[in-house]
């Protein structure tokens, strides 16, 4: 997307550079350029919060034990460790689908 507003406003120099624009044409052309400037400002701004939030998540995740790649978190603890937390916490909420048991939400007690 950040490569089509970047054509968009180069697209837009383009146009503003001809001195046959009527100046209403051109005040309507100025007012899209700033448009799509601040849709990239924020594009740039919404990027650095995603990059910090998994930077967060990724962080978390290490010290709850999970090693997380997009796509398919798994446990770095042994499954003795995870049946012990799941058996000794106070909250399991386990959904059981054929042979599989999804663990929705777990707090352990340390």
């Amino acid at each position: 997307m950040r490569k089509q507003v970047i054509k968009a406003l180069q697209i837009l120099d383009d146009l503003l550079s001809k001195g046959s624009l009527d100046p209403s044409d051109k005040k309507a052309l100025l007012q899209v350029k700033r448009i799509l400037i601040d849709l990239q400002d924020s594009m740039v701004a919404a990027k650095s919060r995603v990059r910090d939030i998994a930077y967060t998540m990724s962080e978390l995740a290490r010290l709850l034990g999970l090693e997380v790649k997009i796509g398919s978190p798994r446990f770095m603890l042994a499954n003795d460790d995870i049946l012990k937390m799941i058996s000794s916490s106070m909250m399991a909420d386990l959904e059981v689908e054929g042979e599989q048991t999804i663990v929705k939400k777990l707090v352990a007690h340390a």
